[in-house]
């Protein structure tokens, strides 16, 4: 699936999440709740290393919860940039990609 797809899949979640959630997502929103996800996958990942409440699961499970999380925060990264309309594919060309393009000439 490309990146297209799946960001205009995560926008459609997003949607039934608005309606569902009786929520207001403006440009505010979409940052902090990347910032909120990210704070779970450290919390998930303190308790996967030991060094949080392992909260009576697995280790399975909370390599699982790190899996999810980090769809969470792909997916409001995704939600972030087609709000302010960001070329994601564009941007990774250009800023990380471009290093590439500086090490085939060595």
């Amino acid at each position: 699936m490309d990146l297209k797809t799946i960001t205009k899949k995560v926008v459609m979640v997003s949607d039934q999440y608005e309606k569902n959630c009786d929520i207001k997502r403006d440009a505010d929103w979409y940052i902090l709740k990347l910032h909120e996800e990210v704070g779970e996958l450290t919390q998930n990942y303190l308790s996967y290393t030991l060094r949080g409440r392992k909260r009576n699961l697995t280790q399975a499970e909370l390599k699982q919860n790190i899996s999810n999380e980090v769809a969470d925060i792909l997916g409001q990264i995704l939600l972030f940039a087609n709000y302010h309309d960001i070329d994601i594919e564009k941007s990774m060309e250009d800023k990380w990609f471009s290093y590439l393009k500086l090490n085939d000439g060595e």
